[in-house]
């Protein structure tokens, strides 16, 4: 066999070994009982929900973001606001590994210290070769234990959660980030303000008697 046949045979079998590798995480992810993200803000109790599904290298996401978090500060007395993750990995080729240190800080009390410190900083972890020296520095910045963390962003116990919410966004007719549901039911995204959410929140809030 010459040199080169050589160097092409070892990448096939490494990139084989990796495909099975993964194939066994997510099988062992599957075998899990399924559970599904437990990020919530706001009034826990309110008869009003608005769900938003993410993608944490999602441009539009990222336009959202500054939005959502005032909507959030303004009605957290009166409206429960969960977050689910969506990752596009066909299309963000960082999408899983940003949504699963998010779910390892939210192991540890920090999912929205982290949420901010992603969104914050998308577009220079994009941009990077290896964007988990930055997931690093943001959970270490947020007061993470980084054992912990480090352990929990690659479990299959995190795995599993961010499985669940994809497969709930599939079964919800969720096919682009971001996506909101109003009281479990998806609603045509709101005009990127403040006002636009407002407006469907108040009209929701006034239709529950809150």
């Amino acid at each position: 066999m010459n040199k080169r046949f050589l160097i092409i045979l070892t990448v096939i079998i490494v990139g084989f070994i990796g495909i099975v590798s993964y194939g066994k995480m997510s099988d062992k992810a599957n075998n899990l009982e399924p559970q599904r993200s437990q990020n919530v803000y706001g009034k826990a109790d309110s008869k009003v929900t608005l769900t938003e599904f993410v993608d944490f290298q999602c441009p539009a996401c990222y336009g959202y973001y500054p939005v959502i978090k005032q909507v959030k500060e303004e009605y957290k007395d009166r409206v429960r606001f969960e977050l689910r993750n969506f990752p596009i990995k066909t299309a963000h080729q960082f999408a899983l590994r940003s949504a699963a240190s998010a779910e390892a800080a939210a192991r540890q009390g920090k999912f929205w210290e982290m949420h901010d410190k992603l969104f914050e900083g998308q577009k220079t972890w994009q941009a990077a070769k290896d964007p988990q020296v930055y997931f690093d520095q943001y959970a270490q910045s947020i007061g993470l234990d980084m054992t912990k963390y480090a352990q929990d962003r690659v479990s299959k116990e995190v795995l599993n959660v961010i499985n669940t919410d994809l497969g709930d966004a599939t079964k919800l007719g969720v096919n682009g980030t971001p996506a909101f549901l109003l009281n479990g039911k998806k609603i045509e995204s709101p005009e990127g303000s403040v006002e636009a959410f407002s407006k469907v929140l108040d009209k929701a809030l006034a239709d529950a008697g809150e």
